[in-house]
């Protein structure tokens, strides 16, 4: 009698939003992947409590709201 395969556990590193909301506020407004990594920071799980203190994780309230000013100059037509 064969042995079904042994399911091999699905493995995907969890990034925090922290990381992302540090690349929009040094975003140099030239890169396209911009998008991308602001969809990754809303998505991510720690999202909330990321943006509750910015200072916590490094990251300058004023700056980040600015930068997101500058990302959605462009996207807006």
């Amino acid at each position: 009698m064969q042995r079904p395969p042994i399911p091999v556990p699905e493995t995907s590193q969890v990034v925090s939003a922290a990381i992302h909301l540090t690349k929009i506020v040094n975003w140099d407004g030239t890169s396209q992947d911009i998008k991308q990594v602001l969809t990754t920071a809303f998505e991510a799980k720690d999202y909330l409590d990321c943006i509750k203190n910015l200072r916590a994780q490094d990251v300058d309230p004023l700056s980040y709201i600015n930068s997101l000013d500058k990302v959605g100059s462009p996207l807006i037509f």
